[in-house]
């Protein structure tokens, strides 16, 4: 019995196997790091170049970031933050745009002591709720047909469809973190990212950084 289970499980995945060099099983089916193809990179790129200039969406978190503040001010007047810096230094995106052309800027992160009473937090939370719809941004890990978590939940996490993302959790301290997701800076749409920003096996990659017409990238992206 035995036998015939191995037996079972070496061809089943020998069929794997076989239909994923035959171009069945798409690449990142067996490992998901692995470059998914110029079709769907294309779609990425694509999604990409749609949404806003990062500047305009960096002086977007930058004015929720002070309405933040304001509100966490007014209701708990005596938190604290300190902050952990950020880490921009990959001049690129979180997955799954990791191999798209686009900046991802990250804020520092904050940690505020003592953090909002239960009757703070809730006012905060009030506050802020129109400010961020007005924004575009909706609560993040919202479950499809589950109501509205209450805005005395300690998560009040928001993210909106272009992928910014501002973190704020309260609990035996508040965090809080935002980042802009992936945008392509305005000079980018002109003119080729910088040297250093460039791909390194595609030094004449240039808008609309598309592997399909009209064209912008040549080389299969690491």
């Amino acid at each position: 019995m035995r036998h015939r289970i191995f037996r079972c499980h070496a061809a089943v995945v020998a069929v794997v196997i076989a239909t994923a060099l035959a171009g069945c099983v798409k690449p990142t089916t067996l490992d998901p790091h692995a470059n998914p193809g110029r079709g769907e990179l294309d779609r990425l790129q694509n999604i990409v170049n749609g949404r806003p200039d990062l500047e305009t969406v960096e002086h977007q978190m930058t004015d929720l970031d002070a309405s933040v503040r304001a509100a966490i001010a007014k209701y708990s007047p005596a938190t604290v933050f300190s902050s952990v810096p950020a880490s921009n230094a990959t001049n690129g995106c979180n997955d799954p745009f990791d191999r798209s052309i686009g900046r991802q800027e990250l804020s520092d992160r904050f940690a505020g002591r003592p953090a909002p009473s239960p009757d703070g937090w809730l006012q905060i939370t009030t506050e802020l709720a129109p400010v961020f719809s007005a924004a575009g941004f909706h609560p993040n890990n919202m479950v499809v047909g589950q109501p509205p978590r209450p805005l005395s939940a300690e998560n009040d996490s928001q993210i909106r469809d272009d992928g910014a993302l501002i973190n704020l959790v309260t609990g035996p301290i508040i965090t809080y973190d935002y980042n802009t997701g992936c945008h392509l800076p305005a000079a980018w749409r002109t003119a080729p990212p910088p040297l250093d920003m460039r791909p390194s096996n595609d030094a004449d990659v240039h808008y609309p950084y598309l592997y399909g017409p009209p064209g912008g990238r040549s080389a299969d992206a690491h």
